[in-house]
């Protein structure tokens, strides 16, 4: 006999799989980028999509967040990674304004094991060994994410999308909506 759920009551944990991993949500825009939890009312990072460069002596820094673009800087530059139209022009700093929008707010770095944070290391043997390279700290590799895109993102742009949620942050799953669509 097969049990039939009924739509005012929440499924028990053993019928439903006990999954209680919150699927974080990505809505990049020209002048926001907004990330928070499925299921909650109102996004917790909301973060401008505009960066500041300033020059250092090693090299130029990026600076993101909402202090970065509007504390006045000598010499810095400001730049948006997404054009008016919501078409990513810029995918690295793309990338890295993402990544600050979900870990500063949303998600914590990894505490590191004490014997392996590069203060006990022996100083002869600084070379990076390829094998560890995939079990490196990844930003997402333990929530399913959904990202919004734009509705006339091109092929490449989606692909560029997929490869940066599955390869370079390790989410476990991934789902690329329509802004159109979510709005609606």
């Amino acid at each position: 006999m097969t049990a039939t759920l009924s739509n005012t009551t929440a499924p028990n944990t053993a019928d439903y799989g006990g999954d209680e991993i919150s699927a974080l949500v990505l809505d990049p825009g020209y002048t926001v980028t907004r990330a928070g939890f499925a299921g909650e009312d109102v996004p917790k990072s909301v973060i401008p999509s505009f960066y500041g460069i300033v020059p250092s002596v090693n090299g130029p820094k990026h600076l993101y967040g909402e202090n970065a673009v509007h504390t006045p800087l000598p010499n810095i530059e400001v730049g948006n990674p997404i054009s008016q139209s919501g078409v990513v022009e810029d995918w690295d700093t793309a990338t890295q304004l993402w990544e600050y929008a979900i870990t500063s707010r949303l998600t914590n770095t990894k505490p590191s094991n004490p014997l392996t944070n590069g203060l006990n290391d022996k100083t002869n043997d600084l070379k990076q060994e390829m094998e560890g390279v995939e079990t490196q700290e990844k930003p997402l590799d333990e929530n399913p994410l959904l990202m919004s895109e734009t509705g006339w993102n091109t092929g490449k742009g989606r692909e560029k999308l997929i490869e940066i949620a599955i390869e370079n942050w390790g989410s476990p799953a991934f789902w690329l909506a329509r802004s159109g669509v979510l709005s609606a």
